[in-house]
């Protein structure tokens, strides 16, 4: 982000009207870190450090709890991955998160304090041990007690975008965006999580081809925010598919539903392609994958919309973003 952008967000923390953001946001996390889910996390063969205390997050790919270091007291958010190398798929997948936040530290994104491992029924357990966050993005804009109002949505795309630019100048895409794996805290600030799909790109875009089949099956939570490069299983895409996660977050924050509600693969391209009008026949023929093709030509009499029909953005938060050339 421009010095620009920084100072005038510097400016509003400064001015006081911030602090009335965090009084009422922090009420909205006093009830949702209570919340338990009903779920079984212990470690096998407990490492002595770590006592867990209760579970605060669940995801395809793990669960995660809050726990206690206890030779310092500090409390600190524990993601177990259970059976990491049962699979090639999910060996990479544990790897890649891994390195990833070895690699990158901002204070946008979610910091690795330890790592560590476990004997497990199919292979090992993986334990990554993070920095401690109070809730979700998600939360927050589901909750109905709270009204986002448009400095907070600022502030929150603001550091999205600050911590993705990180992560892109180190030529890293996340891949996996989404209101679930932002990380906030009480005081209004965020953090990026997740990196289980993030992937390093060369020369603005990446190389290897992606599998299909693992895109057609992915969870259902992702398609909302899924570039039309990976739904439609393009065998090159860069960090841009970021930057459409992005738009789509932002939009749910505005509107406090999803910006396109897919709940599987053939309606979230219908969605698209009612939006954004069938993709012309050089980009069709890019797509190696013929069942993708098929779906996409089925849906032949698909016509583009006028943005302002799909998502209005309030003048103000428009404002506050402006970048001043």
């Amino acid at each position: 982000m421009t010095k620009k952008m920084s100072e005038s967000f510097n400016n509003l923390e400064n001015s006081g009207k911030m602090p009335s953001k965090q009084l009422g946001f922090n009420r909205v996390l006093d009830g949702l870190k209570k919340r338990q889910l009903l779920l079984d996390f212990h470690f096998d063969k407990a490492a002595e450090v770590y006592e867990p205390i209760r579970n605060i997050g669940v995801g395809a790919f793990g669960i995660v709890c809050e726990a206690v270091e206890t030779t310092s007291n500090n409390k600190v958010a524990i993601k177990k991955i259970s059976h990491a190398s049962a699979t090639p798929t999910l060996a990479r997948r544990t790897l890649r998160e891994i390195r990833v936040l070895r690699y990158i530290k901002h204070e946008n994104i979610v910091s690795l304090r330890d790592i560590f491992r476990t004997p497990g029924a199919l292979g090992i357990d993986v334990y990554l041990v993070m920095d401690l966050m109070e809730g979700s993005l998600h939360q927050v804009i589901y909750n109905e007690n709270q009204p986002l109002e448009d400095e907070l949505i600022a502030y929150f795309l603001y550091q999205l975008l600050r911590g993705l630019k990180y992560i892109h100048s180190a030529g890293i895409a996340h891949r996996d965006l989404k209101p679930s794996n932002l990380l906030v805290n009480s005081d209004c600030r965020l953090r990026i999580a997740d990196f289980g799909m993030a992937k390093l790109a060369s020369k603005g875009h990446f190389d290897e081809a992606e599998e299909h089949c693992f895109y057609m099956t992915q969870h259902v939570s992702t398609l909302p925010y899924r570039a039309p490069e990976l739904l439609f299983v393009m065998p090159e895409h860069g960090t841009a598919v970021d930057m459409w996660a992005v738009g789509c977050i932002l939009a749910e924050m505005l509107l406090k539903r999803e910006l396109f509600p897919g709940r599987n693969v053939s309606g979230q391209i219908k969605i698209l392609l009612n939006s954004l009008g069938k993709p012309s026949d050089k980009l069709l023929n890019q797509i190696r994958c013929e069942k993708t093709r098929r779906l996409i030509e089925h849906f032949h009499d698909a016509c583009r919309r006028e943005w302002e029909h799909v998502l209005f953005v309030p003048d103000r938060v428009v404002g506050i973003l402006l970048l001043e050339i």
